[in-house]
């Protein structure tokens, strides 16, 4: 994964206010993999006029299913995970295991794209957390990106379900305009990519994150 500056995440007000609304409904896919989209909520937040000033903030439950981690690679805490926001559908991109999605025609397919790692990893009594900071584009700046993701409890076959709590800046989003949209998952052996079609994102000018939320599971398109 790419490298990216270490530091204490400091969590912005308005993504610690994102984290503490209810999670989306993830719309189910009908293809299978092994991580799932347990719920989701998206905010795109434009800066009238701006280049590179846009906001983004994700909030997500998702899990992998690989039982025994793959020796660590499919742990999101211990290994990270890879996030990419994209303007068109799933169903619109042609996505193969272990290579980059490829569409026609001249679309920056993923104005969010960025490998979360490594993460800090915290244990406080049972709980088990990491925090993320780095720039964006990495190494480079002005925009940051900070994380905190949250082991949650699971069923013991799977490798692990986390809530991951994502607060980007200095984006040109412009080209996420409407619904649908689609959120990528990877993690650190490159299984994937997982696609998850958003049908609910909070898209709009100087947003605070207070998007209207569902809850349910699916599974990526892979």
């Amino acid at each position: 994964m790419k490298s990216s500056l270490r530091g204490l995440l400091i969590c912005s007000a308005g993504a610690a206010a994102l984290s503490l609304m209810p999670l989306a409904a993830a719309q189910a896919q009908s293809d299978p993999g092994e991580i799932d989209l347990n719920a989701e909520k998206i905010q795109v937040s434009h800066t009238p006029g701006g280049t590179s000033a846009d906001n983004l903030a994700i909030f997500i439950n998702f899990t992998n299913n690989v039982e025994g981690c793959d020796g660590g690679d499919d742990d999101a805490i211990a290994s990270g995970v890879t996030v990419q926001l994209s303007p068109l559908s799933c169903e619109s991109m042609f996505c193969i295991a272990g290579t980059p999605c490829v569409v026609d025609g001249p679309i920056d397919l993923f104005p969010f794209d960025y490998d979360i790692d490594p993460f800090i990893a915290h244990t406080v009594g049972d709980v088990s957390y990491g925090t993320f900071f780095g720039l964006n584009p990495v190494g480079v700046g002005p925009g940051t990106v900070s994380a905190r993701i949250v082991s949650v409890p699971t069923d013991e076959w799977v490798c692990g379900t986390w809530n991951l709590n994502v607060h980007a800046t200095g984006l040109d989003l412009s080209s996420i305009t409407s619904n649908p949209i689609s959120l990528t998952l990877n993690d650190s052996d490159g299984s994937g990519p997982f696609c998850f079609d958003i049908v609910d994102a909070v898209i709009g000018n100087n947003l605070n994150p207070h998007p209207t939320t569902r809850r349910g599971s699916r599974r990526g398109r892979h």
